[in-house]
């Protein structure tokens, strides 16, 4: 049996999305094989993808380090009552389903990979959007631009934002629609995506943030790793430029 925190086959944690209902974040990416839904209504704005309630329950998550800030994670049961992303598309003033949203249909309900507009992720509530999506069991965000802010924190908390062409987003979404039960695979060792009838595509993601996913580390762990390097090279440096350090020992 593979260790806990191993990504299976499918790019989850062993056991599954919903094995636990509070599961670290989960920052290490592989691959995933999974449902995908299109949603490509452009300029979306992370308010509208997770809005805070009155309580403001999940502004905690704006002040925690991502490896140590629990996703908890529930089934796309219809109920209105645990905090799912876009929210406000999900669900009628009454808290009843909006049958109309792409996500509360078959087989979209259990989407993973989330084929998205132009511009998604606009905001600046630093981790929020990242944090709902996840706990709702995406993994992956296709796009054909995403805000700054959420694109960055993608890579702190495991979900993967692959950038491409509109036309080309459109053309994958083209063949969900076509054969929407047939899951789509990304795999970010090889930098593409695959579905069975469709052409390979292929995708770029800056190596340090593709090594960072693939290694399950944050920007603070890659600092530790070179610190040796750092402090060899400061040594080397002192003995060349000792006037520059003055009296201070470290």
């Amino acid at each position: 049996m593979p260790a806990p925190d191993a990504p299976d086959a499918r790019g989850a944690l062993t056991g599954g999305r919903r094995a636990s209902q509070h599961a670290p974040v989960r920052r290490v990416f592989v691959r995933h094989t999974g449902i995908a839904a299109p949603f490509l209504r452009r300029d979306l704005e992370v308010e509208f993808i997770a809005p805070l309630g009155p309580d403001l329950r999940d502004l905690h998550a704006l002040h925690l380090r991502p490896g140590e800030h629990a996703v908890a994670t529930h089934t796309h049961n219809g109920s209105s009552t645990v905090p799912h992303a876009f929210d406000g598309f999900r669900y009628r003033p009454d808290g009843s389903e909006n049958p109309d949203f792409i996500l509360n249909q078959k087989p979209y309900r259990e989407a993973s990979i989330l084929l998205a507009g132009e511009n998604f992720g606009l905001g600046s509530l630093q981790g929020f959007a990242v944090v709902r999506l996840m706990s709702c069991g995406m993994r992956v965000v296709v796009a054909p631009s995403f805000g700054p802010v959420f694109y960055d924190d993608c890579f702190d908390y495991g979900l993967l934002p692959v950038t491409l062409g509109r036309e080309i987003v459109e053309r994958i979404a083209g063949q969900v629609v076509s054969s929407p039960v047939v899951e789509t695979t990304v795999d970010l060792e090889r930098q593409v995506i695959e579905r069975p009838g469709m052409e390979t595509v292929p995708f770029t993601i800056d190596s340090r943030r593709r090594s960072r996913l693939l290694l399950g580390t944050d920007g603070l762990d890659e600092s530790l790793r070179h610190e040796e390097d750092a402090r060899a090279l400061r040594d080397a440096d002192r003995e060349r430029r000792p006037w520059i350090y003055g009296n201070n020992p470290g």
